[in-house]
């Protein structure tokens, strides 16, 4: 019983790396290779645009939980699923590390069409991987959720950290220091040899304990609707402002994000290796920090305190890049701004998650939970889209700012987005 136990804490971290890996790369590293080759922020910017399958996936999700995967059927349900997107995970890195771009001069379709490809397939696995873990972690909740989170920020770090602190020593395996073929050649090595990674999920999928045989007991058509009826009865005239705190109140920190390769490769002229270091690593140990500190707080403060206090936070901690924009380059000074930044996130996420799961009645929990994450990667990905234009027509400067503005309404609507009690099942 016990090793049953371990096998499946241990599978479902492996599958949050799993989950985790398309997200860094598709970010943070696919932002770091268009900016060290030269493209302008508009063009980077744009880019936001492949993060909205993850915001659409609810449309797809439930024929996830009626049909299993083709190849991998003898896995069940949820492991098919799982085994099956990842496989083709690797199979889109591979192509993506072949129609990246060597220099700012080329195009970036390529990239855009492959990068789709690669979010829908991602977006599909997060589906897949928390459906496993409901189903499958019945009375381990806990520690399956613990194992999720590790593994999820296992990939910024040993992943995406590691990419960029080792590109210029890998750019010199293929050519002299500050060759431009070199340092090409080198990112190409470095998408694929990621998403290589994408096979532990795969192995894991083998690995993982066999789950009983689930069958659906609704329709398609109820599985789809159901939720919505659901938050339009419960909430009636404030569902309008709970959807608008929903898109709306993680947007300065993903709104930041998002030029934050940039500002930092091309306007501070910062090495990726310190990035890495720095953004990476320090950053993912101040964000645990951050969580388990807000999820205390939350207890002990109340949820409507904690989200006034930690969105406060959040929008503030965006004007430490205003910090950098006047010092520029300065790794003290970066490196504060990192701590802050990252200890303020891992707080107004513990409290925000908290926030949606107060919204969700338990019988839809799963769906209704994807339809509130869903508006806000909608909002950070049709936003985001246009932060690089932001840029270009504000400055840097500038587009802090207008980051810290963004969430200011959201915070002044949070007294009527609340709550009035956790919802119950009727039985």
């Amino acid at each position: 019983m016990a090793w049953a136990r371990d096998r499946l804490v241990l599978s479902i971290g492996v599958f949050g790396f799993a989950s985790g890996l398309p997200n860094v790369l598709l970010n943070d590293t696919l932002s770091a290779w268009l900016s060290s080759v030269g493209f302008k922020p508009g063009q980077i910017g744009l880019l936001a645009l492949l993060t909205l399958p993850y915001g659409l996936k609810l449309l797809w999700a439930p024929l996830l939980d009626i049909y299993p995967a083709p190849f991998f059927r003898r896995l069940g349900l949820r492991r098919s699923w799982i085994a099956f997107f990842c496989t083709l995970l690797f199979l889109g890195f591979l192509v993506l590390a072949w129609a990246g771009p060597s220099s700012a001069a080329a195009s970036t379709a390529a990239v855009a069409i492959v990068g789709l490809v690669i979010a829908v397939l991602s977006a599909s696995l997060d589906a897949s991987v928390d459906a496993h873990r409901t189903d499958s972690a019945v009375g381990e909740e806990g520690p399956a959720a613990s194992a999720f989170v590790l593994g999820y920020r296992v990939a910024f770090v040993v992943i995406g950290a590691a990419l960029l602190m080792l590109h210029s020593k890998i750019a010199l395996m293929f050519g002299p220091e500050g060759d431009p073929a070199a340092k090409a050649l080198a990112w190409r090595v470095a998408i694929a040899g990621g998403g290589g990674a994408m096979l532990f999920g795969v192995a894991a999928a083998f690995l993982a304990p066999a789950q009983p045989t689930r069958v659906s007991t609704e329709s398609l058509q109820t599985s789809l609707v159901a939720p919505f009826w659901s938050f339009e009865r419960r909430m009636g005239s404030r569902l309008l402002v709970v959807l608008f705190v929903a898109l709306f109140f993680r947007l300065p920190d993903l709104l930041g994000n998002r030029m934050t390769m940039p500002f930092l490769l091309q306007e501070l002229s910062f090495d990726l290796a310190e990035v890495g270091a720095i953004r990476q690593g320090l950053g993912f140990a101040m964000t645990i920090v951050g969580a388990l500190v807000g999820g205390v707080c939350v207890k002990r403060w109340g949820l409507f305190r904690a989200l006034i206090v930690f969105g406060v936070l959040q929008v503030a901690s965006n004007a430490g890049y205003l910090v950098l924009v006047l010092t520029g380059k300065s790794l003290p000074a970066f490196a504060a701004v990192v701590l802050i930044e990252n200890l303020c996130n891992g707080l107004v996420s513990a409290a925000f998650v908290a926030y949606f799961m107060t919204l969700c009645e338990p019988k839809f929990a799963a769906a209704q939970y994807a339809i509130l994450s869903g508006l806000m990667y909608l909002a950070s990905a049709i936003v985001g889209a246009a932060s690089g234009e932001l840029v270009e027509q504000l400055g840097y400067a500038g587009f802090f700012i207008f980051s810290i503005i963004v969430g200011l309404p959201p915070l002044l609507a949070l007294p009527w987005a609340m709550p009035e009690s956790r919802p119950e099942s009727p039985a």
